[in-house]
This record gives C-alpha cells, sequence and structure tokens, in this order.
C-alpha cells in the first residue's frame, strides 16, 4: 500500500528507510554487530545512563502518585497539593534539562533511549492512558509550575472521554492555560481509495513525475501542504507506483469535489451535512494550488472541471466562495482567482460584480480584474458591456437580494467619517450626492448615540465574555481588576439594582467554572471580595438604615455578592471606632445567615470577641449544620461569648445541639453553668428528651449538682418523660442521706416521677 506523500511542488514523495532498524518483537532477523569472532558478536549492549536519571525517574513516580491522588480525592484536598509540591520540587532540580522528553509506549515511557515504569506505578496511571488518548511523546518544561502539574493529572484521567470524542489532550491542555508540558499525538495516516485508474492516468502521472523532477532539482528542495505520510492511498495492486504525491493524487482522482473531499479528511476538518460542497467551500484553495502545479495544458483541463464543480454550488455557497476566496485571489496573483477564465460570460460579470460588495472596493477595481483575467481580446468586448449594464440600473441576483448595489455601498463608505484621520472630499466630485432632511436627523443622532452608551454596562458586557473564554487565571484577575473599576462607577453612581446584577452574573460565572477552570473561578471569587471594603460595608450598614427602599437595595446587595461580603462584615465589627455604625449590619446578617454562615464560621477564631459574638448570633439563626462551630466557641476564654454560643445552639434546637449543651451542663465551667442550664429549658421536648436523660442517669452528675438534678426532673415531667423509671429508682436511695437535704429532694422528685406503688 503506498504512502500519500503530500508535497506540492513537484516533490518525489517519502520512500521507506531501507537502514532504520525494525522493532523489537517484529518477526525481523537480527543483525550481528561490527566485531571480530563471536565475542563481539556477543557482547552486551552497555546503556549509560545520565548523571541525573535517578531523578527523572523519581519525577516520573510522583507524577504518576500525583495522578492517583487526583483520582481518588478533590483537587484541594492537602493529599493532592503535598504530592503536586513532591512533584514540583523534583522537576526544579534537573538541573542539566532544559525540558524532559518522554516516548510513550504501550507500556512504559522511554526517556534517552531507557524504559521506565513498565509494570510500576507509572505505567497504571500515566502511560495507559497517554496511550489510549493517541500521546506518542511528552515534553515537560522544567519551569512548568504547580498549576501546570496540576491541570495536567486532572486533564490525564479525562484521557478516557477524549478517546470518545474529537478533542486532544494537547487541546485541553491549551484550554486550561497550560503551556509548559506539550503532548504529541502518534500519527494516524488516514485511507484513501482510488481504485484502479486508467492506463492513460498512469501515463499522465508518469509525465509529470519527470517534469516536477526535472523543476525540483533546479529550483532546490520541496515545500509541503501537507505533513509527508499523512495519509495512505489504496491503489490496485497492479499499480506501479510506490509513493502518491497530492500532485498525483489530482491526477489520478480526477474529480474536484473527490480531491477536496480527500484533502478535508487529511486535515480532520468536518463539512457538514453537505460533505461535497462543504469540502469544495473549504479546500478550494488547496485545490487550485495543486491544479496550478500542473502542466499548462493538463491544469486548462482540470480548471475547466474546477469551474463546473463551482458553478454547480449552490447560489448562497457560490456566492459567499467568490466574495471570499476567489475574486480576493484573482487580485492578489493567487492561482484561486484562475477559475473565473472558465466561467461563462454572464456568470463572469456576474461574479466581477460582487467586486462592489467588498470592503476595499472602487469603481476602477473591475477594470483591475479583468485585467488580471487577461482574457482574449473580442471576449473582453463582451463581458465589459454586462457588466457596465449591470451597474448602471441591472437588479442584483436573487442571492443578494436585500442588499444594497455595489455603487451605494461605495457612496457610504465615501461619506463615512473618521474622527482619528482627515478625510478628503474630493472623491464626491464624482458622484452626484444630496443631504436630504432624514439623512441631517441620522447625522444628528449620532452624537446622542454615543452620548447615550452605557460605557460601564458596556464594559462590564465585554469583560465577562472574556473571563468566560479565558483559560489562564493571570489573565483573568487582570481583566476582573478592570472589572471592579467598573463595578465602583455603577457604586458611585447609587446604581445598587445594576451593581446587584452584574454581581450575580459574575458570580454565577464563578460557579460555572468551578469544574472545569477551578483557578479562574478562584481569581472571580477573590476579585469580588476585595470589592467588597470595610467602606462599602458602611456604606451598606447606613443604607439598610435609612427609610424608603434602602433596607430592599441593601438585601438585594448581599444577595449578590453573597460570601464575598462577609470579610469586609467582620473587619468592620472588629473596628472600635466603626462598632457603633455597624450594629445595623447585625439584622442584615442575620436575615442572610443561610447564605453567609459558611464563609463567616471559618473567620471564627481569627477576629476579635466583637465579631465572634455576632458570628455566633448569626449561626444561630442559620440552622442546624453549624453545632461544630458553635460547640468549639463553648471553650472560649471569653463567659460572654460562651453564653452567646449556648443561646444560638437553643436557638437551632436540634437534637445535636441539646447534645452539646447537656454535655457542656455536665463538664463545663462553674460561671456560665446556669446559662447552659437556661439554654436547655428553651430547647423543643423531643431535641431535650436525649440530653435530660443522659443527665439525669449521671449518679456523679446527680451527687455533684443536685439543685439542678432537682430543676432538670421537673423539666422531665413538663417534657412527659415516660422512661426514666430505671434512673428514677436508682435515685430513690438518696433520700436516706438526711445529712445533705438536696439529695433528700432530688430522690422525693424522683419518687414523684415513679408515682404511687
Amino acid at each position: 500500500m503506498p504512502t500519500l506523500s503530500t508535497s506540492v511542488d513537484y516533490e518525489r514523495g517519502l520512500r521507506r528507510d531501507k537502514t532504520a532498524r525494525p522493532a523489537a518483537g517484529q518477526g525481523e532477523r537480527a543483525e550481528p554487530r561490527q566485531g571480530t569472532g563471536q565475542a563481539a558478536a556477543d557482547a552486551p549492549v552497555v546503556v549509560v545512563r545520565p548523571a541525573d536519571f535517578p531523578a527523572v525517574e523519581e519525577f516520573l513516580q510522583l507524577l504518576a502518585r500525583a495522578v492517583r491522588q487526583f483520582h481518588t480525592y478533590p483537587a484541594t484536598s492537602p493529599l493532592c497539593t503535598d504530592a503536586i509540591s513532591a512533584c514540583h520540587k523534583v522537576l526544579s532540580s534537573l538541573d542539566g534539562r532544559d525540558r524532559l522528553a518522554c516516548r510513550v509506549t504501550p507500556h512504559e515511557l522511554i526517556v534517552d533511549d531507557i524504559g521506565i515504569g513498565s509494570g510500576t506505578i507509572i505505567e497504571h496511571e500515566v502511560v495507559r492512558r497517554l496511550h489510549r488518548a493517541h500521546v506518542a511523546a511528552l515534553d515537560i518544561d522544567r519551569i512548568a509550575s504547580q498549576r501546570d502539574l496540576s491541570r495536567f493529572s486532572t486533564d490525564v484521567l479525562r484521557c478516557d472521554d477524549l478517546a470518545r470524542s474529537k478533542t486532544t489532550l494537547s487541546e485541553l491542555l491549551a484550554e486550561h492555560g497550560v503551556e509548559t508540558i506539550a503532548p504529541h499525538l502518534a500519527h494516524r495516516p488516514e485511507m484513501l481509495e482510488v481504485g484502479t485508474p486508467a492506463p492513460a492516468r498512469h501515463q499522465l502521472v508518469t509525465r509529470e513525475r519527470r517534469r516536477r523532477q526535472a523543476l525540483l532539482a533546479a529550483a532546490g528542495p520541496a515545500s509541503y501542504l501537507y505533513p509527508p505520510d499523512k495519509g495512505w492511498v489504496r491503489l490496485d495492486p497492479s499499480a506501479v507506483f510506490d509513493t502518491i504525491s497530492l500532485v498525483d493524487l489530482a491526477i489520478l482522482v480526477d474529480d474536484p469535489g473527490e480531491i477536496a473531499s480527500m484533502l478535508l479528511r487529511l486535515t480532520d476538518d468536518e463539512a457538514g451535512a453537505e460533505s461535497r460542497e462543504g469540502a469544495l467551500q473549504q479546500k478550494f484553495s488547496d485545490v487550485s494550488t495543486l491544479i496550478a502545479a500542473l502542466d499548462p495544458p493538463l491544469a486548462r483541463v482540470m480548471f475547466s472541471k474546477l469551474a463546473r464543480a463551482v458553478l454547480e454550488l449552490a447560489p448562497a455557497r457560490r456566492t459567499d466562495l467568490l466574495r471570499r476566496t476567489i475574486l480576493p485571489g484573482l487580485l492578489d496573483g493567487r492561482a484561486d482567482g484562475a477559475v473565473l477564465r472558465d466561467f461563462p460570460n454572464v456568470d463572469l460579470a456576474e461574479s466581477l460584480c460582487l467586486l462592489m460588495d467588498l470592503e476595499t472596493a472602487a469603481p476602477g477595481l473591475l477594470t483591475t480584474a479583468l485585467d488580471r483575467l487577461d482574457l482574449p481580446a473580442e471576449r473582453r468586448e463582451v463581458v465589459a458591456p454586462m457588466m457596465e449594464a449591470r451597474l448602471r440600473g441591472e437588479p442584483a441576483p436573487p442571492a443578494d437580494a436585500g442588499r444594497e448595489p455595489g455603487i451605494d455601498r461605495h457612496v457610504r463608505r465615501l461619506i463615512r467619517v473618521k474622527p482619528t484621520a482627515g478625510k478628503s472630499f474630493a472623491d464626491f466630485a464624482a458622484f452626484d450626492l444630496s443631504i436630504d432632511d432624514e439623512t441631517r436627523a441620522m447625522l444628528g443622532g449620532i452624537g446622542e448615540s454615543i452620548a447615550r452608551t452605557d460605557m460601564p454596562v458596556t464594559r462590564l458586557r465585554f469583560l465577562l465574555d472574556l473571563i468566560r473564554l479565558e483559560p489562564s487565571p493571570a489573565l483573568a484577575d487582570a481583566f476582573m481588576r478592570r472589572t471592579l473599576t467598573a463595578l465602583g462607577e455603577l457604586d458611585r453612581a447609587a446604581r445598587q439594582p445594576e451593581l446587584a446584577a452584574w454581581a450575580v452574573q459574575y458570580g454565577r460565572l464563578a460557579e460555572g467554572l468551578r469544574a472545569s477552570r477551578p483557578d479562574v473561578a478562584d481569581a472571580i471569587a477573590s476579585a469580588l471580595a476585595d470589592f467588597c471594603t470595610p467602606e462599602r460595608a458602611i456604606a451598606l450598614s447606613d443604607l439598610y438604615a435609612a427609610d424608603g427602599g434602602g433596607q430592599a437595595r441593601a438585601n438585594e446587595l448581599v444577595c449578590a455578592f453573597g460570601t464575598a461580603m462577609a470579610p469586609a462584615f467582620v473587619a468592620l465589627l472588629d473596628d472600635p471606632d466603626m462598632r457603633a455604625r455597624a450594629r445595623a449590619l447585625v439584622p442584615l446578617m442575620c436575615e442572610h445567615a443561610r447564605l453567609l454562615a459558611p464563609a463567616l464560621a471559618r473567620r471564627l477564631g481569627h477576629c476579635g470577641v466583637a465579631a465572634a459574638r455576632t458570628i455566633i448570633k448569626v449561626l444561630g439563626f442559620a440552622g442546624a449544620g453549624h453545632e461544630a462551630a458553635l460547640a468549639e466557641q463553648l471553650q472560649h476564654g471569653d463567659d460572654q461569648v460562651v453564653r452567646d454560643a449556648l443561646q444560638a445552639l437553643a436557638h437551632i434546637g436540634s437534637t445535636r445541639a441539646a447534645g452539646i449543651v447537656g454535655v457542656h451542663l455536665r463538664r463545663g465551667a462553674s460561671s456560665v453553668r446556669a446559662a447552659a442550664e437556661e439554654a436547655l429549658r428553651h430547647f423543643p421536648p423531643a431535641a431535650a428528651a436525649a440530653a435530660l436523660r443522659d443527665l439525669l442517669a449521671s449518679r456523679e452528675f446527680i451527687l455533684e449538682h443536685p439543685q439542678i438534678a432537682v430543676r432538670l426532673i421537673d423539666r422531665a415531667g413538663q417534657v412527659g418523660l415516660t422512661d426514666l423509671q430505671p434512673a428514677m429508682r436508682a435515685l430513690m436511695p438518696l433520700r436516706f442521706r438526711f445529712w445533705n437535704p438536696a439529695l433528700v429532694r432530688v430522690a422525693l422528685k424522683a419518687r414523684t416521677m415513679i408515682g404511687p406503688r
């Protein structure tokens, strides 16, 4: 099966390297090495390992372990971050290499012709995944950052999904902004069916090859349209060709549409539903370049076939191809425009008139295009009047319905005034122009339209789209800095509803990018937190305390920025000078307790007493789920903080909160034991029942705090606990301790709970 050598300029094509050694295990006979005698032939091959090879092997093992950790744990887990840190440390120590180049085989990585990782974690976690993703080689720069290694470890885990799609690992890394790690895909040639060419085609190919070889010897090395050996051509077994170039392929196929389809396959592009027409539209320049490389008489025949193929396209496709490729190619002197010579006169005139729709069109452009075609004099005399007649008043083709005639478009471009450069009005002398009332109104409204443009909103919309597409966290952070400037303009203009709406959009973007680009999502969240300064928190407090619709606007802003406002709130509550003005924030924070509680709970151990008391109150309003954070505050050195934490647990009212209060009542400090008892009284009966059972079943607690035990027994009676009979019977013998009246009262209360026998 011959290979497809994709040279354009008459190249000879690729041939198999006769000197290359076959790979091991392919059934080839091993050739003895040069030497004297059998000893030389049987001498073992000595592989000299570089000095840094142990470090290279250690790096690959650490990289494989990092991939395994990312497969098992979240990316933010300490196990993942520690694995990446160790991997980055070893990579940075490879002073003798600018980059680490690895070849990927089915079972191991080849570094400096030495295999690494067969049967180890490297094979299981890295090599197999890269092989399934058709990666043939992997280059890692020594300057790769921890973020680059982290993104690579995450993206390698998606190799199984990549194998079922057309996305490559290199494209995925580029999307995430990783430039220091470059995977190289394995060679996968396309198979092109040619069949059995006619003998006349064989003769044409042979003659063209001789002509190209003579030109190649005189002109220098060949230039390639596509990489050599990109595809394989399936021919009849009787064919005598060992290699087929793209020029040879154009002769053998003899159909421009089919040639375009083959070229489209070589570039892995998609033509859409109508593959033949779409392929010709996309690959027209390549097809015309191949045809132009043929012998001129043969090229004229092929260009005529190409012209017929263009005319058979759908009107919309043909017009688009003429405007985008053929007509610009004619003006630039490329081979694309040569196809127009084979158009019929009427079609040629219509096609050339499309030049007036180009941005650089001018009346003299049509004459230049006719000169470039180098038409015979008699044909030029026929085509030129047709073009003039169309420009004078004939309607545009049906495909251009609704568009302005070319002359009108040219006039509009002439009267367009740009403030950045002077405008010459000398060109207006060629036209009979007049400015009517409608034109004056339009010109007068331009300034008003510019003045009505909302610049902050326009910038915010533009920056939002940029950040949505940007994979690099550094650039995303730079875009967010400009975003904060535009948000500040809205804030200074007291446009709180619009400020809240844009904050919501940026917050949603961060949440949407959290899975695919967490570093960009972190940059967005960090920038929004920087925007929420203590000064803006004071303004929000004043807005909430104001009359009218201030509370509604303040609530809207808190809902929009969410947890980004937590640092500013805490800083304001800890400032003694601003504490009085910050009091209005407490009901606002309690109203949005569920939204703010996660971020506030993380700051409990890093704030002052005043802020801690407010945070504890907010956690109580947030409800169940924050009992552990409040339990930690029961060990606080400030008694008032402990009392507030007990009240917050009572406000939550869950069974877990009641258990925490019960434990503190039994083991806590005496200074706050009364507060714990009072908090337990405020729990719902169902939540307090378990805590009461534990306390009344503790004989040690009863002996130490009999007064509290009496009150708890009364509370148990109010709650209606009926399963305390064993615990109450255990307290009955305390009635004989007459020297301790408090214990006697406990026993009497217990007998009352049991009831008469």
